[in-house]
């Protein structure tokens, strides 16, 4: 009897511990405290499934209450009857209504204790209950595991049963999905190695020249200014033969200086050894689009080069047939150099002439130049069609490749150095891209620069 006493005590304990941990105790949290269990602070904020369960360990705790106190009286009452019982044998004076009271009294605490048994199942059900809806969804058995355990899965022998029953949400709070409050931590995007760079426009106007390296600042170089042929018979002997005439010039272009620089950390250049490639390679492509932008339209000015299409003859359309295409431009261009006695061997287009000159059809749907599947180089009237993005839409340029020579005075070179302003106390390091050039267009005529009309 004094187990059961002490086992419905603890129960009873149990409960108002749960609430206490909830943070809803029944009694002084200093009590439990005192009785060593509190082993956690008691929270305030609960869910509505927490404080439902909670309403019902409320109402078991109170009944539990009443229990106890009747198993108490009853006992009380029954130990009174004990030592009157005892007292009376003692006397012999022990009769049939004291006897029946003692009966009477025994089957009292009985039936108490059976209902305090009844009692404590239901709290240790409560109170694991509340435990699992504290501890939070991870301490409670998913729909698989409940089938799993259930003595219908155990006991199978065939044909249709039921092996659990869910009341409620078969999806809440419990589902873990790839979203950042769920599983998104976990989940690493699938990295792909290198680094992709943006496109790289073809270079094309260096092709078309000789280059010649030097170790000056400067071209120097003498260009015939004027011949006056008076070449001619002589009128008899002892008569004066013609003089002829020829004239010379000194010209002289600077070497230029293209370059540019970027700024960089020596942290991010020693922890990411591959940047440092994909710098020097961005810096020298980029100094190679300037300089094939320069020997095309440099204005001469300001450090920059004095380029092809400033220096180039102007083309002159006198005498073309009719409605001419861009096809017949080109063609009198050609004619133009020719007859300056520089016969021209290449054609310098915008990808967009080029590609609507290609497109030329016959009257019956048939290209002219070739067919789409024809991976022939670009030619037309016999020469080298060269494609280049720095000439705009309707401009070209038609000539010799003697009309013109590159002079390198120092080849592209990447340099780094921390002997910039504060560089050096901030761990900076400059990484310089550069080159010197010179470029003379010796033969103006030999050059034709156009616009299709």
């Amino acid at each position: 009897m004094k187990n059961s006493l002490k086992f419905g005590f603890f129960a009873v304990l149990t409960v108002f511990a749960g609430f206490a941990l909830a943070g809803a105790p029944l009694i002084d949290p200093s009590v439990l405290a005192g009785l060593g269990m509190l082993g956690m602070p008691v929270v305030g904020e609960m869910g509505g499934d927490v404080q439902k369960m909670l309403s019902q360990l409320t109402d078991t705790a109170k009944a539990a209450k009443e229990t106890v106190e009747s198993v108490r009286k009853a006992h009380e009452d029954l130990d009174g009857r004990v030592a009157k019982i005892h007292e009376e044998l003692g006397l012999g004076k022990a009769d049939a209504v004291t006897k029946a009271a003692f009966q009477d009294a025994v089957a009292k605490v009985e039936k108490s204790e059976a209902k305090l048994d009844q009692l404590n199942k239901e709290v240790t059900e409560l109170a694991q209950k509340a435990v699992n809806l504290l501890k939070g969804p991870e301490s409670q058995k998913t729909l698989g595991q409940l089938a799993a355990a259930s003595d219908e899965a155990k006991n199978y022998r065939g044909g249709n049963v039921t092996l659990v029953e869910h009341s409620g949400p078969l999806f809440a709070k419990a589902n873990v999905t790839s979203a950042g409050a769920s599983a998104g931590a976990l989940i690493n995007p699938y990295r792909v190695d290198g680094v992709l760079m943006g496109p790289e426009q073809p270079l094309t106007v260096r092709d078309l020249f000789m280059a010649v390296t030097i170790g000056s600042n400067a071209i120097e170089w003498v260009k015939e200014k004027l011949f006056t042929n008076n070449a001619g018979p002589q009128n008899g002997e002892g008569t004066a033969k013609n003089e002829s005439g020829l004239t010379f010039e000194k010209m002289t272009s600077a070497v230029a200086t293209l370059a540019h620089w970027i700024p960089a950390s020596r942290q991010v250049l020693a922890d990411a050894p591959m940047l440092a490639g994909l710098i020097d390679g961005r810096l020298r492509y980029g100094l190679k689009l300037k300089e094939d932008q320069q020997l095309m339209l440099g204005d001469g000015t300001n450090g920059n080069l004095l380029g092809l299409v400033p220096q180039a003859t102007a083309y002159v359309a006198t005498g073309i047939p009719a409605s001419p295409t861009k096809v017949d431009h080109l063609r009198w261009a050609f004619l133009q150099a020719s007859k300056a006695l520089y016969p021209a061997d290449f054609a310098v287009l915008s990808p967009t002439d080029w590609a609507l000159i290609q497109l030329t059809k016959t009257t019956d749907g048939a290209y002219l130049f070739g067919t789409p599947t024809d991976g022939a180089a670009p030619r037309i009237w016999g020469k080298r069609v060269v494609e280049s993005h720095s000439l705009s839409a309707s401009n070209f340029l038609a000539g010799s490749s003697m009309a013109a020579t590159i002079w390198d005075r120092e080849d592209v070179t990447v340099r780094a150095a921390e002997q910039h302003a504060d560089f050096f106390i901030k761990n900076m390091v400059a990484l310089l891209c550069e080159e010197r050039l010179g470029f003379t267009v010796e033969r103006p005529a030999a050059i034709i620069s156009g616009t299709f009309l």
